[in-house]
């Protein structure tokens, strides 16, 4: 082989020691080397979306809140009503709607607080007798009881959580607003910053991305609703205590998938348990397996027409992960952009025929 002749890329690769490394070696150290970056590069995002949680959450929050408006505001724009005035119209109504959803909630709590406090330590204490099982009390898990500390101390967190609450919904709502407004034009000039098949690839995915968190959350909030009001009206027919506030916190438990539901109807089992005995509490349980079986094989298909681009091992996942990034806000959010992802990614395929991502 002449000196100046190229290597030929078939050739086995030399190490250090001048014998050749297999082939396998040289594309598992590739991949391996692909991967780590890949790694490195999540890493540094989610300790970035961790230090952004609260503009980020509220950028979100205001994304499944100008999706679940859109269709009105649509409606009203094309029969004459100013843009603006119907996107006002509805976040005002929407920001009436979870203030008094708040509130009557939070104050129905309040009021029954002791008797559901009643209530679970008397399950922990018969749990406790008949199968040695301890459970934390109702105190213990607001976090009641802090010994030691200034009052100012003690005052700074709650403070500045409120602060950042009051804050982040001013900025979701505001950001709705401007979504509702002015998203097409928003849309359209991100958009045309791409060129060729890309720009469509783009739009695609991103207008199939935003239906499927449109419907989304307006089909999730009338499972809730199916299921808030049928397993209500059963604790009220089986005489359980504290019906409504169970029923209230079934409807607002089950916007986490998956793992609210199952928490609120543990809870009214464990109320109707610690209430009226045993054999109540296996009909709640019943109600509540059966109410929550009809609202996802029933009503959910119905309502949100296509099943999500997203299987119940994902929403678990998504569930978990978001809970410990960004606590109960990503356990809220992180299904709907998981399931936005998966739709636009699903779209852009589709468009290119399906072929596989590698291999064939």
């Amino acid at each position: 082989m002449a000196a100046d002749e190229p290597r030929s890329d078939r050739e086995p690769r030399a190490d250090l020691d001048g014998r050749a490394a297999p082939d396998w070696l040289v594309r598992a150290a590739a991949v391996g080397g692909r991967l780590l970056v890949l790694a490195v590069l999540v890493w540094l995002l989610a300790g970035l979306a961790v230090k952004l949680t609260l503009v980020l959450v509220a950028v979100l929050t205001a994304l499944l809140l100008a999706g679940v408006a859109a269709p009105a505001v649509r409606w009203a724009s094309s029969r004459g009503v100013p843009r603006w005035v119907s996107a006002g119209a509805a976040v005002l109504l929407l920001l009436v709607l979870l203030a008094g959803a708040g509130l009557g909630l939070a104050a129905r709590i309040a009021s029954q607080l002791p008797q559901l406090r009643d209530a679970l330590d008397r399950v922990s204490t018969q749990l406790s007798e008949r199968f040695g099982i301890s459970m934390p009390s109702l105190g213990d898990l607001m976090g009641g009881g802090g010994q030691g500390g200034s009052g100012v101390a003690e005052l700074i967190g709650p403070a500045r959580t409120l602060l950042e609450i009051v804050l982040g919904v001013f900025l979701a709502l505001a950001l709705a607003f401007l979504f509702l407004t002015s998203g097409p034009g928003m849309w359209r000039w991100l958009v045309d910053k791409f060129g060729g098949t890309l720009r469509e690839d783009v739009d695609a995915g991103g207008r199939a991305a935003w239906g499927t968190v449109g419907a989304y959350v307006r089909g999730l909030t009338i499972v809730a609703l199916f299921d808030a009001v049928g397993i209500g009206v059963g604790l009220l027919l089986l005489g359980v205590p504290l019906a409504l506030t169970l029923a209230a916190l079934q409807f607002v438990a089950s916007y986490i998938p998956t793992i609210g539901a199952f928490v609120a109807g543990a809870v009214a089992v464990l109320v109707a348990y610690g209430t009226s005995g045993l054999g109540t509490a296996a009909l709640v349980l019943g109600l509540v397996v059966v109410v929550q079986q009809l609202g996802n094989d029933v009503v959910e298909p119905y309502v949100m027409k296509n099943r999500l681009p997203i299987n119940a091992a994902m929403v678990l996942i998504a569930v978990t992960a978001g809970g410990l990034l960004w606590g109960l806000a990503g356990a809220l959010l992180f299904v709907p952009l998981l399931a936005a992802v998966s739709a636009a990614g699903h779209e852009v395929w589709t468009r290119h025929g399906s072929r596989p991502i590698a291999g064939g």
